[in-house]
């Protein structure tokens, strides 16, 4: 009888300790779709099971970055096994034998007991995205540097509003090595994000090696080196071309893969037909004229920079770059810009002005349009799409290419009417080399305001579209133009907490978007992006 009176007042002792603590915060960027939070905690320690089902085959490159992922997230080396060794103190990623048609192609259901973790998915993006939102459930802990970690119990259905969620990293202007890329990679993936814009090419630099071309690389890929980027005046004669870069094809499928096993398609910019003087400084006969074009530097870059449309071998030329670019990216999407092409030296250009008179086209805009088309349909040869900036944009385009777009939601709407896919990019919202608060306070950077608030604002939908015309809206993605980010630090530095926001504005359903909600979340990534060597903004 006083054992039992003992193991009572112990029982009770208990149970006023579990109801007097204060339930774990749950942080997850991006909101979920429903999130039912449940009383106690799951307590992920050395004693843990790490259990696929289902995963075998290629769906088993997900299983391998989830176990890596975690040994580097908890320090802990979990038991492995399948869902018939999962007993107790588990955590089971599973694919649905049967479809569940709510949460798509990349959603996810997590059921998070005080015995174990239940995740299941239609697809291993599916289960790659439960375990990312596994880890934000223990960023707590974490930043405590807690041995063991509770994750709250909760049941979550989640799955994204758009299917292009995308950043853009700029490598021509600033070079950006190996390492550094796939860390970039890294930090996208934790936050659902499942695209990376690589823009490869402009008139900074050529950043990826042509077997064709190898000139491209030992001339095109370095220019002098400034110690700063407001000077405006082009390359002296007497200045070596002593900074630069490039990957090789075998550094790009290594980036492909260790992308692909995070669930993310990697989509290469090739510029066309402007932003070319990398190109023109090795291969001046596709110029117009005959002026001296160098590698750019600084912000300086000749505007009437433009490859020749009237020239034969300007079409071969790019024909033959994209055919190696093609067998390096797996992903259907190629982008071939089409942005701010002054077209000042086709208007005295013999060779273009005889092509558009013999193609019957009524000017210069006309012009690009078909040189854009022309390199349109060989990618659609190569089995591939073409996605160009807004500028090809008119009422009577040709074009069928998906269009992103930079310059607002007006060309936006114009190019869903007119059928185009649509990726939205505005610089009202989505520019982040643009400064994040007073630019007094603030590093260098592009001249324009865009402030974690404004950032949270963006939504990728337009009003005023019919149902079918938003089925053209792929997406939204965030750029990062690295005119005055040279370094690692400095690109993390404006791209954090900023890519918090739009990975939300992307992701969770508008109707669950709340600022003052997501700005108490965002501390919680603002210490743990801190706490692990990010350069996040404060």
């Amino acid at each position: 009888m006083k054992n039992h009176k003992v193991l009572m007042l112990l029982a009770c002792c208990s149970m006023l300790i579990c109801s007097c603590q204060k339930p774990k915060p749950i942080v997850l960027i991006p909101e979920p779709v429903q999130c039912t939070p449940k009383s106690g905690n799951f307590t992920i320690d050395s004693d843990t099971y790490l259990c696929f089902e289902n995963l075998s085959g290629q769906a088993s490159e997900t299983s391998k970055a989830i176990h890596n992922s975690y040994k580097k997230m908890f320090k802990l080396r979990p038991n492995l096994g399948d869902k018939s060794s999962c007993h107790r103190n588990y955590i089971l990623f599973e694919l649905n034998d049967k479809e569940d048609k709510a949460i798509g192609a990349e959603g996810y259901t997590l059921v998070v007991k005080r015995g174990h973790i239940i995740a299941k998915a239609n697809t291993p993006a599916g289960l790659f995205y439960a375990f990312q939102t596994i880890c934000q459930m223990a960023y707590p802990d974490l930043l405590a540097d807690s041995k063991t970690f509770s994750i709250p119990c909760a049941k979550i259905t989640d799955y994204p509003r758009f299917a292009y969620r995308g950043t853009h990293l700029d490598v021509s202007r600033h070079f950006f090595d190996v390492k550094f890329i796939k860390r970039y990679i890294d930090l996208l993936a934790s936050y659902k994000i499942n695209k990376f814009h690589w823009h490869l090419t402009d008139d900074h630099g050529w950043r990826i090696q042509i077997d064709r071309y190898p000139a491209l690389t030992k001339v095109g890929a370095w220019r002098p080196e400034r110690s700063s980027w407001d000077t405006l005046h082009p390359v002296l004669p007497e200045e070596p071309a002593t900074y630069g870069g490039y990957y090789t094809k075998e550094q790009i499928r290594d980036i492909v893969r260790y992308a692909a096993a995070r669930h993310i398609d990697i989509i290469p910019e090739i510029e066309i037909p402007g932003h070319c003087s990398a190109i023109l400084a090795t291969y001046p006969q596709y110029a117009c004229d005959d002026y001296p074009y160098t590698v750019a530097v600084g912000p300086y870059w000749p505007p009437k920079a433009i490859m020749c449309a009237g020239n034969d071998d300007v079409l071969t030329f790019y024909k033959n770059v994209l055919d190696e670019v093609a067998e390096l990216f797996p992903y259907p999407y190629i982008h071939i810009g089409g942005d701010e092409a002054f077209n000042d030296n086709w208007q005295v250009c013999p060779k273009c002005q005889k092509r558009i008179a013999d193609k019957g086209l009524a000017d210069e805009t006309a012009l690009q349009q078909w040189l854009m088309n022309e390199i349109e349909q060989h990618l659609k040869q190569l089995g591939k799409k073409a996605i160009m900036w807004d500028d090809i944009v008119s009422d009577d385009m040709v074009n069928q290419c998906a269009v992103m777009c930079w310059q607002g939601i007006d060309v936006a709407k114009t190019a869903a009417k007119h059928g185009n896919e649509v990726i939205l990019c505005p610089t009202s919202h989505c520019y982040f080399n643009f400064y994040q608060e007073d630019p007094e306070k603030e590093p260098l950077a592009m001249t324009g305001l865009i402030t974690l608030e404004k950032a949270y604002e963006f939504d990728p939908m337009p009003q005023g579209l019919t149902k079918e015309q938003e089925k053209k809206i792929l997406g939204g993605q965030c750029n990062l133009w690295s005119e005055f980010i040279n370094t690692p630090e400095q690109a993390e530095y404006m791209l954090l907490p900023r890519l918090c926001a739009l990975s939300e504005c992307v992701w969770s359903p508008a109707n669950k978007k709340d600022f003052k909600n997501f700005s108490q979340r965002v501390s919680y990534h603002q210490q743990f992006l801190s706490k692990n060597g990010y350069n996040c903004r404060k």
